[in-house]
């Protein structure tokens, strides 16, 4: 989740040598909420704790919101590969089907409709068996 801006929040306080308590009471925020920030359980903090942290570590404001950004931009494109929809393999083309599809092609309406029931009659007497 925020496997880039906990890192490097975590890699910025170490080198100022200060434990999560310290910079707890530097900034007024939970040590229990900087440390899943810094393992990466939660999502970069909002601008005003970005605030907060970047005087206390001493670091520009922009470091840790290019960081901050980073990271939810990551999530962004991982959220969007997820959502895409798996790849299809193109399959051989099946003689039966292209059988049945040409043979479909050429009935009556009425025999279109009859060879659907059938087929759902089918499908339905092939769940039961399951």
């Amino acid at each position: 989740m925020g496997e880039i801006f906990g890192e490097y929040l975590k890699n910025l306080r170490i080198d100022r040598k200060l434990t999560l308590r310290q910079l707890e009471e530097q900034t007024q925020i939970s040590n229990g909420y900087l440390s899943q920030v810094e393992r990466g359980e939660r999502n970069p903090p909002t601008m005003k704790i970005l605030v907060k942290l970047a005087k206390a570590l001493g670091v520009p404001l922009s470091a840790l919101s290019d960081k901050a950004e980073e990271e939810l931009r990551r999530n962004r494109e991982q959220e969007k590969e997820s959502k895409k929809e798996p790849e299809t393999k193109e399959e051989m083309p099946n003689p039966d089907t292209e059988f049945i599809c040409r043979g479909y092609e050429n009935l009556s309406e009425e025999k279109k409709r009859t060879l659907k029931d059938f087929l759902q009659y089918l499908q339905k007497d092939n769940k039961g068996k399951k």
